[in-house]
């Protein structure tokens, strides 16, 4: 009896460590992949969302941020046009971080990980289902002994966890809310289907499943497409009746609610680029092939694809298109030959739908980001479903059959692998440049060298470094791509003030505020300009822009200290007294222009 129970003991440990086998890889494999970017730092959108986001330090926001779009938070510079996001989930998810992690770059980047790695888990939960349902079986645990059950859902997982185009997404703090919102509609999409198949707990489910899409909604606007999913796993699968629509009202009605809010807090869409309906259908074009190609083979991947209106057929004949064009014939036939077509159309529409938004919305997308590889995150998981698809067609091929059982898995294992090996290697250089700004606009100018938007980022990460050569030969390339950019100038001139070369940075902030309309940026402008003025020793020209700056909200105690001492050189004692006294109240620990407000009271101008 104790040998028996010792026995059963055994077997039971031995089932569990089976289950927990493929998704144990999967983490191991995932985080070994991509466990630089934990040492990696903030750029681009890093720094507003997160190290500028007043939004995230309490929860005393969360009202305005249920009210208003992605970037009203921000009263920078880095964003200047009307926001077309709406997207609350993303600032409670930072808040939460931010309540852990602070600004500590590493924090931010282990939740982008582990949202990869619960994404690639999702992933063969869900190609484990459909593989038994494209093989015929009603039960979604009817082929877990047969061989290769665990095989073909693994294999899937662990493409989508290495595909290179997945890199953007993990490795970039601020892209995080693709992961995040692939997350809850593939654990809504499980739940979905999972409750099909339970039918005495499938209210239950299917209230868990639209809980999880509502929380996908308000993380990215993207999710809108997830019940086009559903439909299409039901048109696949044979479950579409006019009956069984109802189950789709829960679903279309968060949605409304959803476009409801959305559209009464943003406002309608505003265009980046203005196409002609001819333009449009080449624009969608290009993008579609450029996704699919990249999707397929997935090397070389660029951070940075400028965009351009196609005007001609000719300007989307491209190699790209010729791939994309192959790949739908090798779709053709695959669904003409397999014996599991309707898992192929469903990793086919699985795919298309995540993807139309990106493809479809491209005269509303940042001309200079229309094109990004993040865009994919979604359509990964069909890709992974063709993937596991295919190598089960090729496993049950009639001259493969003959192998013996463990023959045939070191066979797939041995296809699979000379997959998922080059992906791995192509996922950690495409990485890479991820890890801080000067390596990725490093990166940048070399995918685009035209653009003066990689040029000038450059040479504000080179000036970060304190690398001024570098800095103003960047600025000075860009200027020469786009002579009217006044935030170059004004960079140029900060970075001979910082050299001491005072009558230079004069005069890039004049030309830079002859191009400059935006108050803030002005006043951004005059301050700096009324200090150099005060370091030439011309108080009265400091004067001037000082006040400038004041009126343009450059209201720091620094400011007003400076401007008291020019006040006081000039005579204007009352107004240097007032100066002083502003400096003190926006700071009180500024002991200087306390002192310069005593030796003004007591012994007159401040020196």
């Amino acid at each position: 009896k104790i040998n028996r129970c010792r026995r059963a003991h055994e077997a039971a440990h031995f089932s569990l460590m089976k289950k927990l086998f493929p998704l144990s890889l999967i983490v191991l494999v995932t985080s070994a992949l991509y466990s630089g970017v934990l040492r990696s730092g903030f750029l681009r959108d890093d720094f507003p969302v997160i190290t500028e986001n007043r939004w995230i330090t309490g929860a005393g926001y969360i009202p305005e941020i249920f009210t208003s779009t992605l970037w009203d938070f921000y009263s920078g510079d880095f964003i200047n046009t009307p926001s077309n996001y709406y997207r609350p989930g993303m600032h409670l998810i930072y808040m939460a971080a931010y309540r852990l992690f602070g600004a500590d770059p590493a924090g931010y980047h282990a939740i982008n990980l582990l949202l990869h790695n619960l994404n690639g888990i999702m992933v063969f939960l869900i190609v484990s289902v459909l593989m038994n349902k494209a093989s015929g079986g009603d039960n979604a645990t009817e082929e877990k002994d047969k061989p290769g059950s665990v095989l073909f859902p693994l294999a899937a997982a662990l493409l989508f966890a290495v595909h290179p185009v997945n890199a953007e997404a993990v490795a970039w703090a601020a892209a995080f809310s693709e992961a995040t919102f692939t997350f809850f509609c593939l654990v809504s999409i499980y739940i979905y289907i999972r409750a099909g198949l339970d039918r005495h707990s499938s209210v239950a489910l299917y209230a868990v499943s639209v809980f999880f899409f509502i929380l996908a909604l308000f993380s990215k606007e993207t999710a809108i497409v997830m019940p086009a999913l559903l439909v299409s796993y039901d048109l696949c699968f044979g479950r579409l009746t006019l009956r069984s629509i109802k189950r789709y009202l829960p679903y279309a009605l968060a949605a409304g609610v959803f476009l409801y809010i959305r559209s009464t807090i943003v406002g309608p869409l505003t265009a980046e680029h203005a196409m002609t309906g001819y333009q449009y259908l080449l624009a969608v074009i290009l993008l579609g092939s450029q996704y699919i190609e990249k999707l397929i083979f997935p090397f070389g991947l660029k951070l940075y694809y400028p965009f351009v209106r196609p005007a001609a057929l000719s300007e989307v004949l491209s190699h790209e298109l010729f791939v994309a064009l192959g790949f739908l014939v090798l779709l053709g036939f695959s669904i003409y030959k397999s014996a599991r077509r309707r898992g192929i159309l469903l990793a086919v529409l699985w795919i298309a739908i995540p993807l139309s938004p990106a493809v479809l919305m491209a005269r509303y997308i940042q001309g200079e980001w229309a094109f990004a590889s993040r865009y994919l995150y979604m359509s990964g998981v069909g890709f992974s479903l063709l993937f596991a698809i295919w190598l089960k067609d090729i496993f049950e091929a009639a001259s493969i059959r003959k192998m013996a059982p463990r023959r045939r898995g070191a066979l797939m294992s041995a296809i699979a692998l000379l997959v998922l090996i080059p992906f791995a290697i192509e996922a950690v250089r495409a990485a890479r440049p991820w890890r801080g700004e000067l390596s990725y606009w490093s990166k940048a100018v070399l995918d685009a060298p035209g653009s003066a938007t990689t040029h000038a980022s450059l040479g504000v990460a080179y000036a970060d470094k304190g690398l001024w050569d570098e800095a103003i030969n960047e600025y000075e390339a860009a200027l020469k791509l786009a002579p009217d950019s006044g935030g170059v100038y004004m960079n140029l001139g900060v970075i001979h003030y910082n050299r001491g070369r005072m009558a230079k940075a004069l005069e890039m902030f004049d030309k830079a505020l002859s191009l400059t309309t935006r108050p803030s940026t002005r006043g951004d402008i005059h301050a700096r300009m009324g200090i150099a003025y005060y370091k030439e020793g011309m108080a009265e020209a400091a004067v001037q822009h000082l006040e400038q700056a004041v009126s343009g909200g450059q209201r720091s105690d620094a400011i007003f200290n400076i401007l008291g001492i020019c006040y006081a050189r000039t005579g204007r004692l009352d107004k240097a007294a007032e100066a002083f006294r502003s400096a003190i109240s926006a700071n009180p620990a500024n002991d200087g222009a306390r002192r310069n407000l005593e030796m003004l009271l007591e012994k007159g101008p401040a020196r």
